[in-house]
């Protein structure tokens, strides 16, 4: 009995380890297909080998995509980099030489285009993140297929990174086009903000009337006074650390909260597209790119017979301990004979 069990050990070594390949055609050609489709169900959230100690592949780009690129989209604030000086300034310019009866749109668009292009560097900064996750989910599930052949998982692994970094620019060009659409045309007829226009111009005349409460709109409203203070009210320092008083009339007060109210309103539009086609362009050009193309971009740089041999050279430790466990497994079936 104790002869069996020590048998049946020997023979469960041999099997884990793999018997000696007899074709190296077919056994890289199926290591290469369970590689890529093993990738695909780890992105796809339906891998029978879930890890449990963190979250991973899909799971970890969904959370890229909602919590870190979501949560720091909507920490954002609208007037970052804004000071009264430039907007009061933005007015007097763009009125020239005869004061506007109505405040000026062009200072309004110079200063919103201005603020859209803070978020590029958030934008690429969420594809580097997932091109990040992407190289590490490749690490991990070729460091689960290939314990075997060292030589095949560092090919897999610098073949799998090429073709995800062939992605990379591509995706990033895509990004950069969409802040550089929203700059070029700021769309105030977008229907969205011509509500919070009209709504804010309802709520600032029920605010002068003393009646509020007949505006219900005005609460959903990002106004600048209802989060946090206001650029009239904000303190402005020189390069030297001296405040500079700014001493406002009515009416510029009037212009430069306006015009503070305009961005925050259209600003909050932006947001919510990047925050929806940011996620959607990084799984077109990126992820989807690279789950379809993995498997034949593998086969066609690996699968060369030249390379068949040295791919497919052992880890020299799973060599020892298969004949280790062959050579135990000979001298227990002798020992059984006689």
């Amino acid at each position: 009995s104790t002869q069996s069990t020590g048998r049946g050990v020997q023979e469960a070594i041999i099997s884990d380890m793999g018997r000696p390949v007899a074709k190296p055609g077919p056994t890289i050609l199926e290591l290469i297909n369970t590689f890529s489709e093993e990738f695909r169900c780890v992105i796809n959230g339906n891998s029978t080998n879930l890890q449990t100690t963190e979250i991973s592949g899909g799971a970890k780009l969904f959370y890229i995509f909602q919590d870190t690129f979501g949560k720091a989209l909507e920490e954002f604030d609208p007037m970052t980099g804004l000071y009264l000086s430039d907007v009061r300034h933005a007015v007097r310019n763009a009125m020239g030489t005869r004061p506007s009866l109505f405040v000026p749109e062009i200072a309004f668009e110079m200063l919103v285009k201005r603020q859209i292009g803070l978020l590029r560097d958030l934008c690429l900064r969420v594809v580097d993140l997932s091109y990040d996750e992407l190289a590490n989910t490749i690490s991990v599930v070729c460091n689960r297929n290939f314990k075997r052949f060292d030589n095949l998982k560092v090919a897999v692994i610098a073949a799998s990174v090429r073709q995800l970094s062939d992605t990379l620019a591509p995706t990033r060009e895509m990004v950069q086009n969409l802040l550089d659409i929203e700059q070029s045309y700021i769309n105030t007829n977008h229907p969205d903000f011509i509500y919070r226009y009209r709504a804010g111009m309802a709520s600032s005349k029920a605010l002068s009337d003393g009646s509020v409460e007949e505006s219900p709109s005005f609460t959903s409203l990002p106004s600048s006074s209802s989060s946090r203070t206001s650029i009239c009210d904000q303190r402005e320092y020189s390069e030297l650390g001296k405040e500079i008083q700014h001493k406002l009339t009515k009416r510029e007060r009037e212009e430069v909260g306006m015009i503070e109210r305009l961005i925050i309103q259209y600003f909050t539009i932006i947001r919510k597209q990047l925050q929806d086609s940011i996620p959607k362009t990084i799984m077109h050009f990126m992820v989807t790119h690279l789950t379809k193309s993995l498997a034949s971009c593998l086969i066609s740089e690996l699968y060369v017979e030249e390379k068949f041999e040295y791919l497919l050279q052992e880890s020299e430790s799973i060599s020892k301990k298969r004949e280790r466990a062959s050579n135990m497994l000979v001298a227990s079936m002798r020992h059984r004979k006689f």
